[in-house]
């Protein structure tokens, strides 16, 4: 995987050197430590636009086709190059982010092996603890993984003498548990199996399992209270030492696959043999077969470098979809706008209004608002069509084709009719043409409604389970 990792460093660097020269668009807003990304964007680009046709059609002419609908006024050729360049720049700039922190965390898990290239796993000191290591173990031509826990390196007796004494008040203090003091027991006591950081297993001895059960619960001592002593039998290894001490109980106070096993077997024998040594040795063969041992690594790098070629991915998807979505949007938008429009062309020219007139009327009211509304746009662009010397029919028959809607065709055919012919009954089929609209503009927010309550389900499920968690979760600690 570094080899790719490097390999892919190596082609963003050539290209950067190459690209050195290229100017970036302003609107790109590129910085000196982004700029070389948006230079090899600006690169390709020039490189693309005078390549083969079939490749200007494929990665060009389709967002061009795009862009004309969304900005039929704008400059469709700098639009394209610039949404090229920052596509392409914010892609190479995430990838090499993204495989710079796969670089480093593959080295640091090269630099946190465990693994001696002579076959033998450290031990940790006394103290320190037991680690984990996965290893792959190659027998001829197969390879089978086996998980291991290196224990730490085991206490001699001289070391396991040295700390009785802290060991014992240590003890006293862990079965005490929340009582102070050993002359008035008034609390359970916690007879503990375990205390770390000592190495020690511990089997209990009660003098008396009237006062005092093996489970360390008060049962019943005299009013005075009752002298019980506790042996803690304590082992380790070979090791073995009894300890006692005495307790006046008072009473209580109340209060609310084969082969892997052969490998894990022999390998904990090796454990077991190399206990008091500094290092495991790990065996060269188990019933007789060889078998070689590597350490099995995380994987992270690899996991993340997959996940940065996926994302860099679905940036470049995902830029290439977002034209279509505002599409989408343009669309029903101008499908939500239309009976609006219409509305006002037939009060207009009901009031006596040319078409022109009306519609002249129209974009002037939409140039004094401050918004983009793109039914409004089309309209303003087929006025200047129209003052730039187009023919009233064609800069109308422009506007149908731009809005690509089948209800705008519908209405140019109508304008058509009354511009040729002066058709009587106009007003009329403009009108009952504003019902009709209005009743689908109805039923579009309708569905819209019911398509936005679809997606709240999942927030409103997630919301009644968090309730359902706070509700619960208090009720169960409580009993």
């Amino acid at each position: 995987m570094e080899y790719l990792v490097y390999g892919i460093f190596g082609i963003i660097l050539l290209l950067a050197l190459a690209a050195r020269k290229e100017k970036v668009p302003e609107e790109c807003r590129a910085s000196k430590a982004t700029a070389p990304f948006f230079r090899i964007g600006a690169l390709l680009e020039r490189k693309l636009r005078n390549g083969p046709e079939g490749l200007k059609i494929r990665i060009f002419r389709k967002n061009e086709e795009k862009l004309r609908i969304l900005e039929p006024a704008g400059d469709i050729g700098k639009s394209s190059r610039i949404r090229f360049v920052s596509t392409v720049g914010l892609t190479l700039l995430f990838l090499t982010v993204g495989l710079v922190f796969a670089l480093i965390i593959g080295k640091q898990e090269e630099e946190e092996t465990v693994f001696n290239p002579d076959g033998t796993l450290p031990r940790r000191e006394y103290g320190e603890g037991n680690y984990h290591v996965e290893l792959d173990a190659r027998t001829g031509e197969e390879s089978r993984s086996v998980e291991l826990i290196v224990e730490q390196r085991a206490y001699t007796e001289e070391e396991l003498k040295a700390m009785l004494p802290a060991y014992h008040e240590a003890l006293e203090k862990a079965v005490l548990a929340e009582n102070t003091d050993a002359d008035s027991v008034c609390r359970d006591i916690d007879p503990v199996e375990e205390l770390p950081p000592y190495p020690f297993t511990i089997e209990w001895e009660i003098s008396d399992r009237s006062v005092l059960g093996g489970n360390g619960k008060i049962r019943e001592p005299s009013g005075e209270g009752s002298l019980v002593t506790l042996t803690a039998h304590s082992k380790y290894g070979e090791f073995e030492e009894l300890y006692s001490f005495s307790l006046r109980v008072c009473p209580r106070i109340e209060e609310g696959d084969p082969v892997e096993k052969r490998l894990y077997e022999a390998l904990l024998s090796a454990a077991e043999e190399s206990r008091t040594e500094s290092s495991l040795t790990l065996p060269g063969e188990v019933d007789g077969i060889a078998v070689v041992w590597e350490e099995r690594k995380a994987g992270n790098m690899a996991i993340l470098i997959i996940l940065v070629l996926a994302a860099a991915g679905a940036i470049l998807w995902g830029r290439g979809n977002e034209l279509e979505k505002k599409l989408k949007e343009r669309d029903l938008q101008l499908s939500m706008d239309y009976p609006d429009m219409i509305s006002r062309l037939s009060l207009y020219i009901g009031a006596g209004m040319s078409t022109r007139s009306a519609w002249k009327k129209i974009t002037e009211e939409y140039e004094k608002k401050d918004l983009k509304r793109y039914v409004y746009e089309e309209m303003l662009l087929a006025r200047r069509e129209m003052e730039s010397g187009v023919s009233e029919l064609t800069a109308y028959r422009h506007f149908a084709k731009r809005c690509r809607l089948q209800k705008y065709v519908k209405l140019v055919s109508l304008l058509e009719q009354n511009t040729k012919l002066g058709a009587a009954g106009f007003l009329g089929s403009l009108r009952a043409e504003c019902r009709e609209a209005l009743q689908e503009r109805r039923t579009t927010a309708r569905r819209l409604g019911e398509k936005a309550g679809t997606k709240l389900l999942l927030p409103m499920l997630m919301m009644l389970a968090i309730v359902m968690v706070v509700i619960i979760v208090p009720a169960f600690v409580s009993v």
